[in-house]
Formats: structure tokens, C-alpha cells, sequence
């Protein structure tokens, strides 16, 4: 979308682009809310209701913007100096999280400070992790034995959360708290680890700290409207980056992170309820890689894209999963991709070649084995992303050793790296 709206012909053609993508998703959510009611979520259905309403919303606000000029702008003296802050940044780039995070360090700092909430409130922890970190988790389990302290602190599941989910068996679950402003979990480990019979329900996108976040996002679309631009801030039901378990190699011994391919193993994440009408992703890895990681029988239903999305699975297995209704997940929830270097820089390996004399059941031995239960059609670990920059070939030992030497932190170094490990004869562009 264009920062600001005008007559010119390439804007109109965005704008009735835009248009068709919101009556698909109109309908997409009309089709949600039809069969939350069927499953007599009424919670569900509201919000999926207030979606397509949305939707219908902006379908209506951009048809009228290609029949009439813009309003005229208002007078910003008169208008909140945060709200035109964050709105002018956010519009020169359009990116979600500019705004988002505006709004968070504006809540946490004001209405939901330290200072202002109890310390006995059930939500003062989570909030205190976001006002400290931005980013940081809920839970963060790095071995074993915080994985069963985290379980055995967490109380056993309530006779009224189980009825919440009545197709699912839920004895010996454990509930996790249902607030949390990030991420739920990060599995920030090397591996050896059983994350099991953990429940996850995301409340946070019913609660007051949400309907606040909102209301900062009206304020900064209503003054989008009134300066007659196109971009609008996603609600915090939308909000990225939220995951309910995410994964996380380790650094290694000799200083290689996940950004360089690190690799996670062994471990098992089973059992387990992970329910959201928000965009919260489910299980989730980008970075790093992963060596006999086994995701069965959870239970797994979300608003957003990514049910089970894994980046870099060398070998394991996903299979026995199901929605809340206890329905074996559709095929497209679950998607593997190749591993990611770089973070941001995007550089994916579609494919190693090992040395000839590092054995397979080396440790630094890279390889895309079939993962057990995953179709064939949704494994794109081998196939070219359109969105970053391919290689195939890749001997990661010598990378490895180039990392060392580097450390790369831009994409710039870091396509430089690559540059020199193609020229090295180490790998080759896919």
C-alpha cells in the first residue's frame, strides 16, 4: 500500500486489490463464525463475527475512497501527540510490528505500569516480562528438569476448563496461565527434553489489556482515515510474533547459534492443548535445526496461520495431532521449511553435503531425512523460497568455521558469507 492515498491510477489499483483481499477474508471469517456456532463457541463466534464485520468495514471505507476524494486533513495540533507519532511512523513503512510495539511500551508504561498494578494481580508477572523484555516468553524452559518443574508448579486442569473442550480426554493436564502478552513457551535448549500434557487457552485476546491495545489502534486508524491513507494497524487478535511453544537451539560449545544452524535434539512435545482465536502460532521454529524432534498427539486449533510450522527438521516426526474437536489436523496446518541462516537475512539450504569422512551419527552431520506423518506436498525443506536467498550443497563444517572467523550480523555479511563459501566450492545457489 502507498503511505498516503491519491487519485493516481497505480494507487486505484491497489486499493481494488485490497478490496478483494478483504471480501475474501469477510468471507473466510463469516464461514468461522458459521461453524463456531455450529460448535456452540459463542466466544468464537463473536470474535469471528466482529472479523467479517471488520472486514466488510474497510471494504466499504476503500469502495467509497474510489468514488469520492479523501477527507480533508484534521487539524493535528488538536490530536494526541502519541497517536500522530506512532501513526506517521508507522505509515512510512506500513510494518505491523512499529506500531504494535509502540502500543505495548505505551501501555506497560502508563495504564499497566509497575506502579499502577497490584502486585497480587494475576497478570502483574506477564506484564513485568514485557515491560522488561519486549520479546520475552511466559515459560522458559531450557532442559528437563525445568520442563517438569514448570509442570509440576502449573495446577491440575479445572472440571470448567475441561468442559471448555468436551471432546478432548484432559485428565492429568495441567493448566498454564490463559494471559500472556508474547510468547506462551520458548524451548530455548540444546535438547534431551519432553514437553507433555501442558494446556495452553490464549484469554489474552478477551482481556481488558487487549480491548485497551485496541482502543490506541482505533485512535491511530481513525486518524489514518482522516489523513486519507490506506495502511491500518492490526487489532491484537492479529498481532504477530505471539507463539504458544517455541522452539530454539542452543549455542553450541564452540559459539555457533541458531541464526548458524544450530541444532536442537531430542526432543518430544506431546500431549499437549494449544487453543487461540488470535493470530497465536502453535508449535513454531524458524531458526535453528532440529535432529529427532517428535510432535504427536497434541491438540491444536488457532486463528492464525501457523498451527505446526517447522524451519530446519532434519528428522522426527508430527503425526497423531488433532484440532479441539478432536479431528485429525488438516494437512495444510502442518508445514516444514528449510533451515534458516541469518534470522532476517533470509538464507535458506535446501540441501548439505557432508564430508566423506564425517559419519552419519555425528553430530555435525546435516541431513533432511522424511519426517514420519508429514505429507510429501506440505515438506518444502527442499524446495526454493521465494521470499530469501537458496543454496543447496551446503558443508556446514566449513561454514561453521567461516561464522567463526566472520560473525556476520547484517544480511549484507551475511550474504557476503555465503558469496564466499559458493566461491570455496561449498555450496551452490539453488
Amino acid at each position: 500500500m502507498p503511505p498516503t492515498t491519491t487519485r493516481a491510477a497505480d494507487n486505484r489499483d491497489t486499493v481494488k486489490a485490497k478490496i478483494q483481499e478483504m471480501n475474501q477474508l469477510a468471507q473466510d471469517a463469516d464461514a468461522k463464525m458459521r461453524e463456531a456456532l455450529q460448535a456452540r463457541n459463542q466466544a468464537s463466534a463473536t470474535v469471528w463475527r466482529e472479523r467479517r464485520d471488520y472486514y466488510n468495514a474497510e471494504v466499504k471505507r476503500l469502495t467509497d475512497w474510489l468514488n469520492a476524494p479523501p477527507a480533508a486533513a484534521p487539524d493535528t495540533a488538536s490530536a494526541n501527540a502519541f497517536i500522530i507519532a506512532v501513526a506517521d511512523t508507522f505509515n512510512a513503512s506500513g510494518n505491523q510490528d512499529v506500531a504494535h510495539n509502540a502500543i505495548l511500551k505505551e501501555l506497560l508504561e502508563g495504564q499497566y505500569s509497575a506502579a499502577r498494578i497490584s502486585a497480587t494481580d494475576s497478570k502483574a508477572a506477564a506484564y513485568k516480562i514485557i515491560r522488561e523484555n519486549n520479546s520475552s516468553p511466559l515459560y522458559w524452559i531450557r532442559n528437563q528438569t525445568q520442563a517438569e518443574d514448570m509442570y509440576n508448579r502449573l495446577p491440575p486442569i479445572s472440571d470448567a476448563e475441561k468442559r471448555r473442550f468436551p471432546r478432548l480426554n484432559l485428565n492429568g493436564r495441567r493448566m498454564g496461565q490463559t494471559f500472556f502478552i508474547r510468547d506462551f513457551m520458548q524451548i530455548y535448549s540444546k535438547g534431551d527434553l519432553t514437553i507433555g500434557n501442558v494446556v495452553t487457552v490464549d484469554d489474552t485476546v478477551y482481556a481488558s489489556f487487549a480491548q485497551d491495545f485496541d482502543k490506541l489502534v482505533n485512535s491511530i486508524n481513525a486518524y489514518q482515515q482522516q489523513r486519507g491513507r490506506t495502511h491500518r494497524v492490526f487489532p491484537f487478535l492479529r498481532m504477530a510474533h505471539r507463539d504458544a511453544f517455541q522452539l530454539i537451539p542452543d549455542r553450541t560449545a564452540d559459539g555457533i547459534d541458531r541464526f548458524g544452524g544450530a541444532i536442537m535434539s531430542n526432543v518430544s512435545i506431546s500431549g499437549n492443548v494449544i487453543y487461540s482465536d488470535g493470530a497465536l502460532q502453535g508449535i513454531f521454529a524458524s531458526d535453528g535445526a532440529f535432529r529427532n524432534l517428535h510432535i504427536r498427539n497434541n491438540h491444536v486449533q488457532i486463528g492464525g496461520q501457523h498451527t505446526i510450522s517447522i524451519s530446519g527438521m532434519l528428522s522426527g516426526s508430527i503425526m497423531g495431532n488433532t484440532d479441539i474437536q478432536n479431528q485429525p489436523l488438516a494437512a495444510d496446518k502442518i508445514a516444514l521449511y528449510p533451515l534458516r541462516l541469518g534470522g532476517g537475512a533470509n538464507i535458506y539450504i535446501t540441501g548439505f553435503k557432508n564430508k566423506a569422512s564425517l559419519n552419519p551419527a555425528d553430530s555435525r552431520y546435516y541431513q533432511y531425512d522424511a519426517i514420519l506423518g508429514v505429507s510429501p506436498a506440505r515438506d518444502f525443506r527442499q524446495q526454493v523460497q521465494a521470499r530469501g536467498r537458496c543454496y543447496r550443497a551446503v558443508d556446514m563444517l566449513e561454514l561453521h568455521g567461516l561464522l567463526k572467523r566472520q560473525n556476520p550480523q547484517t544480511p549484507a555479511q551475511w550474504q557476503a558469507l555465503m558469496d564466499t563459501l559458493v566461491q570455496q566450492g561449498f555450496a551452490q545457489a539453488a
